[in-house]
């Protein structure tokens, strides 16, 4: 199957224009091809080349090079013996088991984290979360620096780092979806992250464990709700 029938055609270039003068030539790539795979339009195992991938995009390799290494950073393309990258399973299903997963190491971690968070570490990550929310429009890479803080400060506290490193590789693989593709979840996000470190700096693990588990149930429902739209549009 050619790079022409995967992609659904060729690409909208007043609509590329605009978001071509708003972010790097990676950042372009990177998000164009993403939306492509999310939308169905790069299925599973198809292979991305650079050179149709550029001329697509009516761009240079360089870029889509570097786009590529992201999602392969992310679990989101697969190089085997040094041939071309295919694009990974990215299905609803797939992300419900990964969504599971985290729901699984984050709640216990939460629980084993109450009472441990250093009082300092825990007045930064909330000054960045109140930093974050007085922003009109933040990037996503500045929402993403809070919500690791959150979740990265919390699992170091857990006190098992083998359990800190899965989570945040589990974490990277949702990446995607962060305040650009739902950003309806910034403000109740940052509520959540607030009452949960309110709970993790306290000393009632099972309300940490509630609160975990409800904030994941959250970014779930949100996420399926995102590819299914994405499915259907």
């Amino acid at each position: 199957m050619s790079m022409t029938d995967l992609s659904g055609g060729a690409p909208d270039e007043g609509a590329d224009a605009g978001l071509r003068d708003a972010t790097s030539l990676g950042d372009y790539a990177y998000s164009r091809i993403l939306e492509m795979m999310l939308a169905g339009q790069l299925q599973p195992g198809a292979m991305l080349q650079e050179r149709r991938l550029a001329e697509m995009l009516a761009i240079s390799r360089t870029p889509v090079r570097e786009a590529l290494g992201r999602l392969e950073a992310e679990a989101l393309v697969v190089r085997t013996h040094g041939r071309a990258p295919v694009v990974c399973d990215v299905s609803v299903e797939n992300y419900v088991m990964l969504l599971d997963m985290r729901r699984i190491l984050e709640v216990e971690a939460a629980a084993r984290a109450t009472g441990h968070i250093e009082p300092e570490k825990a007045e930064a990550v909330v000054a960045a979360i109140d930093d974050l929310v007085k922003v009109d429009h933040p990037t996503p890479t500045q929402h993403w620096a809070v919500d690791e803080m959150v979740h990265g400060t919390i699992a170091d506290a857990a006190g098992n780092p083998l359990v800190a490193s899965t989570i945040r590789d589990l974490r990277r693989r949702t990446h995607i979806f962060n305040t650009a593709r739902i950003p309806q979840r910034l403000m109740p996000g940052a509520n959540e992250h607030l009452n949960l470190l309110r709970a993790v700096r306290g000393d009632d693990p099972e309300l940490s464990r509630r609160l975990m588990g409800q904030h994941l149930d959250n970014v779930r429902d949100a996420i399926i709700d995102f590819l299914l739209g994405s499915r259907r549009s």
